[in-house]
């Protein structure tokens, strides 16, 4: 029971839309600026690189704090079975950005939820090959994020 809980706590977490947030503190609805995506991308965007690199850390905690939770709660040693349970976690924090329940389901793209999940792990060379096959997935470019950036 306890791990449905925390499955579903990260999948609440993860459907926490940072963006919208930052971006209304701002006076800005986001998903009428720029692409229209709620992400760090269109927050760079549309309230410059300070606010798009604020975004792109609070999206990356909300993938990164599910996933120590659910380790510290499971450690590795115990088998499979934890190792599954910490996927899942990690799974429900990056289905939660891309479908937020707050957002009538209509999220971002997943890439600093997903590359934080995936940090978490502490397997930097899945993690890299992970995030690579998620952008190659939803065809999402990393120099959107190094336009604003630089």
């Amino acid at each position: 029971m306890e791990y449905i809980l925390l499955i579903a706590a990260a999948y609440l977490a993860g459907s926490i839309p940072f963006g919208v947030i930052v971006a209304c503190a701002h006076g800005v609805d986001l998903r009428k600026v720029g692409s229209g995506n709620i992400g760090a991308t269109n927050v760079g965007r549309a309230l410059g690189r300070k606010w798009g690199i604020v975004c792109f850390a609070l999206d990356m905690l909300k993938g990164l704090v599910p996933m120590l939770v659910a380790m510290a709660m499971l450690p590795p040693e115990k088998g499979p079975r934890e190792l599954w349970i910490w996927l899942a976690t990690g799974g429900a924090t990056i289905i939660g950005h891309v479908f937020p329940v707050y957002l009538k389901f209509k999220g971002g793209k997943g890439v600093a939820t997903s590359l934080a999940s995936s940090w978490a792990c502490g397997r930097t060379i899945r993690s890299a090959a992970l995030w690579r096959l998620l952008r190659g997935c939803w065809r999402y470019g990393c120099g959107d994020m190094c336009r604003w950036a630089r």
